[in-house]
Parts: C-alpha cells; sequence; structure tokens
C-alpha cells in the first residue's frame, strides 16, 4: 500500500477512534505525508531525533518518548528521545556549544520541534537538517503549520503522533511502503 493511501485510510480511522473531524488533517495530508515520509526514512536508517517543544507542549515531548518505546511493545526501540533529558535547562544556551554537546552522543541527530517560530528552541531545531517541524501560529516551508489556538489542538497532536508511530512501525515491519 503506498503510503499517501495509507495514511487517508489511517486518517479517516483514527477520526473514528477519537471523534474527530478529520477534514484538517485531510487538506494538509500531502504536507505531512512528505514529513513522514522523510522522517520514517531519516529514522530508519539510523538518525536519532530530539524532542523539543515550548514550554506549553512539554506535555506533548513526554508524552511522545513513553509511548514510543513504552515497555512491553512487541516491536523494536527507535531512537527518539526528549531533549531535555540530556541537557537540562537547556535554554538560552549557544547553539554551537548545544550541537557540539549533541555530536559526542548521538552520530546523526535531527529535531523534532513542536512549537512557535520565536522560542530559544525553535532556533536550535532550525539549525539542523531533517527536523521533524510542527510549527504553531506561523507558516514556515518543510513544516506542518498548526494553530495553538485551536481548541483541540491536543487532540490533534495525539491524532497526528499516533499517525506517525503508525507508520513508522508500519515501514520498519513492511506493512507500508515508503515512496
Amino acid at each position: 500500500m503506498e503510503l499517501s493511501d495509507w495514511v487517508l485510510k489511517t486518517i479517516r480511522e483514527e477520526n473514528n477512534k477519537i471523534a474527530l473531524n478529520s477534514d484538517w488533517l485531510e487538506i494538509d495530508r500531502f504536507v505531512f505525508t512528505t514529513l513522514l515520509s522523510h522522517t520514517i526514512t531519516y529514522v530508519i536508517n539510523g538518525g536519532t531525533l530530539l524532542f523539543c517543544s515550548d514550554e506549553h507542549f512539554e506535555w506533548f515531548g513526554r508524552y511522545v518518548t513513553q509511548s514510543i518505546n513504552r515497555f512491553g511493545a512487541s516491536r523494536p526501540l527507535v531512537p527518539i528521545y526528549l531533549l531535555e533529558d540530556f541537557l537540562p535547562k537547556i535554554k538560552n544556551r549557544d547553539n554551537d556549544l548545544v550541537h557540539n554537546v549533541l555530536s559526542l552522543s548521538f552520530n546523526d541527530y535531527a529535531f523534532w520541534y513542536v512549537g512557535k517560530m520565536q522560542s530559544d528552541l525553535s532556533k536550535l531545531a532550525f539549525s539542523r537538517d531533517n527536523g521533524f517541524l510542527w510549527v504553531l501560529d506561523d507558516s514556515m516551508q518543510k513544516a506542518l503549520n498548526l494553530d495553538s489556538k485551536d481548541r483541540m489542538i491536543e487532540y490533534k497532536l495525539i491524532q497526528l503522533y499516533k499517525i506517525f508511530e503508525q507508520a513508522l512501525f508500519g515501514a520498519m515491519f513492511g506493512d507500508i511502503t515508503i515512496a
């Protein structure tokens, strides 16, 4: 099954699970599918994703990193970690210094960033290629653009994560083709 068709099918299935109107994601599915394809390929080829976000969405980073490698799941561990676990108090640090420190621990890393473009962490996340960028309240190419004032934003983030998780493991197990 082609990734784009699989994404559409999964969007509709997820819509029924959490009772959301999936039109918002169907409209942006080609942007999301492109990001998904690049990110999944990056991880499968040995890249590490370091999750970082604005303060308002720190809960989501914990949710992602605890869910993706949850104990008892019958699947491989994947290199997706919370940046804050490696570098506490990362805010207001020199990006070059941060990159030097991260390069000591990770051969190939990129950032999964959820937040606004004006934050300190956004500058760090945007300074590296292969990022999985979910930008709030702004528009950026090669990013999924979301509205933080959307009253369903938390549900949408979880829906996006669930689709990412299913696509990642679907690609790993050969159920989905990445073109």
